[in-house]
């Protein structure tokens, strides 16, 4: 639990670093552009994924802080979870304290990676981690892969 309570808090201090300077400038602001992928430009999200619930920012927060300690206390309690398991649990975990911190410290997420080649939400490294780590925590699951087998130690996968 501790490594991947460490791993989570790197992943969401990687996250704040890279926000910083995104929002010492004005939202609006285009910090890079390569043509026709992709730009940094600071925006700001004050709902869930998509913006959905934009206008309930109390609630989106509430319902973060409720959802990563659900996450936080089913983590503690499987306790066998593979390699992979823990990394994308940590993952998970720190992109959602990424976010959650712009919502408590600034009352909406700071976005700033934009899609130019297609219509897509503006998002983060917390969005790419959150989605990431789903991805693999569901491909695990359907694979039988997310916690040790039974008759192998946890001692022995470390």
């Amino acid at each position: 639990m501790k490594q991947i309570m460490g791993l989570s808090v790197l992943f969401a201090l990687a996250d704040q670093a890279i926000k910083m300077p995104i929002r010492s400038q004005p939202v609006g602001t285009v910090f890079w552009t390569l043509t026709p992928l992709a730009q940094i430009a600071h925006c700001r999200n004050t709902g869930a994924a998509f913006s959905l619930f934009a206008g309930y920012p109390r609630l989106v927060t509430l319902l973060t802080a409720l959802l990563l300690l659900a996450l936080a206390v089913a983590a503690f309690r499987r306790l066998h979870l593979t390699c992979p398991a823990r990394l994308a649990l940590s993952a998970l975990l720190g992109g959602g304290l990424g976010n959650l911190t712009d919502r408590l410290l600034f009352g909406a997420v700071t976005d700033y990676i934009r899609l130019l080649f297609v219509p897509f939400p503006v998002f983060n490294l917390a969005d790419v981690l959150i989605v990431c780590s789903v991805a693999v925590l569901m491909l695990l699951l359907l694979t039988g892969r997310l916690e040790i087998q039974s008759g192998v130690t946890h001692e022995q996968h470390h």
